[in-house]
């Protein structure tokens, strides 16, 4: 799962569509800052953005970092999602300044109290399906499930069928990271539904 956590980050921070600006555009797999060149963005980019992930496997967190440039006005915008061992983040924050994003970024914290909703909780691998009687106690602002299906896993050399099932804080499956890719075949399905809420 978290090859296809991973791959979520590269496809959001390529997507970009966006008078002219100078901001910082650089990656790092290893921590919440990097460095790098200062371009000037092109036409219809009017923003600096700074895109940033974490994984918490285990207890153990990793982060990327990308900044660049953004041609949209979407101001600042988290997505979340969580199994019984896994964490994941994803936060884009947008600037209006001349090298705005050179600063090193700061994840808006989650709440870790559970919040009455609870999901069903699966992962299975080569398989476009999962279901199970265990779920998961979902926290915070995730009060929706999640269930993801599709190549989205990778063991290192391909891409493979897997699916999944647990916790997230988006609304639709429009709002999720990698929906464009529903339409490539990427994805087979992603669906969001209210969960079990404790009577």
């Amino acid at each position: 799962m978290n090859a296809f956590l991973t791959g979520v980050i590269f496809l959001v921070a390529f997507t970009a569509t966006g008078t002219s600006i100078d901001c910082v555009t650089c990656y790092s797999t290893d921590g919440t800052d990097c460095s790098g060149e200062v371009r000037t963005c092109t036409e219809g980019q009017t923003f600096c953005r700074t895109l940033t992930s974490e994984i918490k496997k285990d207890g153990v967190a990793s982060n990327q970092v990308f900044k660049y440039c953004g041609g949209d006005d979407e101001p600042h915008w988290i997505y979340r999602e969580e199994s019984l061992t896994t964490f994941f983040q994803l936060e884009v924050e947008n600037c209006e300044t001349d090298k705005c994003n050179e600063k090193p970024a700061q994840l808006t914290p989650s709440v870790n109290t559970t919040n009455g909703v609870k999901c069903m909780h699966c992962f299975k691998d080569y398989s476009t399906d999962c279901n199970s009687e265990k779920t998961i106690e979902c926290t915070g602002d995730m009060n929706k499930c999640l269930f993801v299906s599709g190549n989205i896993c990778n063991n290192g050399t391909a891409f493979y069928a897997c699916a999944l099932r647990h916790c997230t804080n988006i609304a639709s499956a429009d709002l999720h990271p990698r929906y464009d890719e529903v339409d490539t075949g990427n994805i087979q399905k992603i669906e969001i539904s209210e969960g079990i809420k404790d009577a």
